[in-house]
């Protein structure tokens, strides 16, 4: 007696299809997880006024956001190495959450003291799902991407 295929072939094409659909299932749920973390990215540029009567740098923060979903900003340390050298939006200078919409750029822009700019280190921003950027102390006038941890 043969091997009868009319018998296998019914279990095994049920069989086909259910590692393709376990497969398919597979790929939307790694889809969709990726899809829920946002891709935020912060710039960071000085603006420096000597010689003035206000000589205060002027820190511009630039976040954009590559995802199509929405985040925002809810902390932003100004830190003294692991040290909090002021807190939360940097004595409420810097209006917060800060909403940034998928695919946008928001630009927020604050004026740091000169005694806290001599001793600050980095800036540490936290968005809405507890992911940490650190901006290192920029020197220059130009645009410096900052770090995530």
């Amino acid at each position: 007696m043969g091997f009868d295929w009319t018998k296998w072939l019914p279990i095994l094409i049920s069989g086909a299809a259910l590692a393709i659909s376990v497969l398919s299932l597979s790929w939307n749920v790694i889809s969709e997880r990726a899809k829920t973390r946002d891709q935020l990215e912060v710039w960071q540029r000085n603006n420096f006024y000597e010689g003035c009567d206000d000589n205060r740098t002027k820190i511009t923060l630039l976040f954009r956001n590559l995802s199509h979903r929405p985040s925002a900003i809810v902390d932003v340390y100004v830190r003294e190495g692991e040290g909090i050298l002021e807190g939360r939006g940097y004595k409420d200078r810097i209006s917060l959450p800060i909403r940034v919409d998928p695919w946008d750029v928001k630009e927020v822009s604050f004026r740091i003291e000169a005694t806290d700019e001599k001793r600050m280190n980095n800036i540490l921003v936290r968005d809405i799902q507890d992911k940490e950027i650190v901006v290192i102390r920029g020197t220059g006038t130009t645009w410096a991407r900052a770090k995530s941890k």
